[in-house]
């Protein structure tokens, strides 16, 4: 099953935050904390830091140091993930588990981001890399894809596999 991660509701931040306000609570956002976790919510997409500072600096942020320090406690209460190829973060409606094995597929042309929840590709994964004396404590695996909307944008675009 792929859950979209990214291109949430086309809301305005406060309507998409409105959602949510008992979460918030229960999680205990610092200010800073919920600042850029509303912020990378609103957005619908995966963002760095940089561009959130930018956004953030006509609310009181203006140290990237902040922003970092929001994203890192974010992320280790489950609310925000980090893609690791893109070097970019993406705000989660729900907490997911700290040790959630994923597998991100991250629109190389639009950003969209979505995660791969199928079982068999997981115990697969596992399987092989064990018959081949491998252990892995954690993984997190990424793959740059081309979105079905951005491919219908531009024909250009290269397409490894034929349907």
């Amino acid at each position: 099953m792929i859950n979209k991660i990214s291109a949430l509701e086309k809301n305005s931040d406060n309507e998409i935050f409105k959602q949510q306000p008992e979460y918030v609570k229960v999680t205990g956002l610092t200010p800073n904390q919920r600042k850029v976790y509303e912020t990378l919510l609103g957005l619908g997409r995966s963002a760095g830091a940089y561009e959130l500072l930018e956004i953030l600096h006509k609310k009181g942020i203006n140290a990237a140091a902040t922003v970092y320090r929001a994203l890192n406690d974010l992320v280790h209460k489950g609310l925000v993930q980090r893609i690791v190829s893109t070097r970019k973060f993406i705000a989660h409606k729900s907490k997911i588990k700290k040790d959630n094995e994923s597998v991100l597929l991250i629109c190389q042309h639009c950003g969209e981001v979505s995660s791969l929840e199928d079982q068999n590709i997981i115990e697969m994964f596992d399987k092989n890399l064990k018959e081949n004396g491998y252990h892995v404590r954690q993984y997190n695996l990424e793959l740059m894809i081309s979105c079905d909307e951005c491919v219908a944008k531009n024909s250009a675009i290269d397409h490894r596999i034929q349907l």
